[in-house]
């Protein structure tokens, strides 16, 4: 889910994005969002997302034209983990009550998806070697510190 977008892919239409989410559960006012802080804080995370993917991309294009891949990698774990659970976690924040629901009446299927989501966040941290192991190889490999 690169640029803030989420949803499943393959119905053909736009994928929704934070603003989206926000539009839904939060008062506007002349067409914005009313508190400038979900503003902000949608906006930042909008910018990291897509400077993300443009790193990733020239990551990409580098290993098409033959550079090999490097401790970077450990450098995109990392960012993309931590990236994915701010998105999840302002989801949550923005859906308030309505993103607490696991089963039942009263919710529906895309905010117990989102309770879901924003909880197998968490788990990323640790797949694919745990964060703190990610900066490890950054600090020796791309930083160059001593063990």
């Amino acid at each position: 889910m690169i640029a803030g977008t989420f949803g499943g892919a393959g119905g053909g239409g736009r994928r929704k994005t934070l603003a989206d989410h926000a539009r839904r559960y939060l008062p506007e006012v002349d067409g914005r969002l009313a508190d400038p802080v979900f503003r902000d804080e949608i906006a930042q995370i909008e910018l990291d997302a897509r400077a993300f993917a443009l790193t990733v991309q020239r990551a990409g294009d580098g290993a098409k034209a033959g550079h090999k891949p490097g401790p970077e990698s450990s450098l995109f774990k990392v960012y993309g983990t931590e990236l994915n659970m701010r998105r999840q976690e302002l989801m949550v924040r923005i859906a308030g009550p309505q993103a607490l629901g696991w089963e039942g009446d009263g919710f529906e299927e895309d905010e117990l998806a989102l309770t879901r989501t924003w909880l197998r966040s968490r788990g990323n941290a640790l797949e694919g070697g745990t964060s703190e192991i990610q900066r490890n190889i950054i600090a020796k490999r791309v930083l160059g510190l001593p063990d």
